[in-house]
């Protein structure tokens, strides 16, 4: 598995844990920063997918 793969991985977990304090009412900062983390992750994943890294 490259390396790549662990990082979207990763920002999938942190997409759900938004997802999770979203329902839970948790103060909103605290969504907007799990979901800006959790694109970033994606976000860098799919870049180092295609660039062969």
């Amino acid at each position: 598995m490259t390396a790549a793969v662990l990082v979207m991985v990763l920002g999938a977990f942190f997409a759900g844990g938004a997802i999770s304090f979203q329902q839970q009412k948790k103060p909103v900062w605290t969504v907007v920063l799990l979901a800006t983390v959790a694109l970033a992750l994606i976000g860098y994943g799919w870049y180092a997918w295609f660039q062969g890294r």
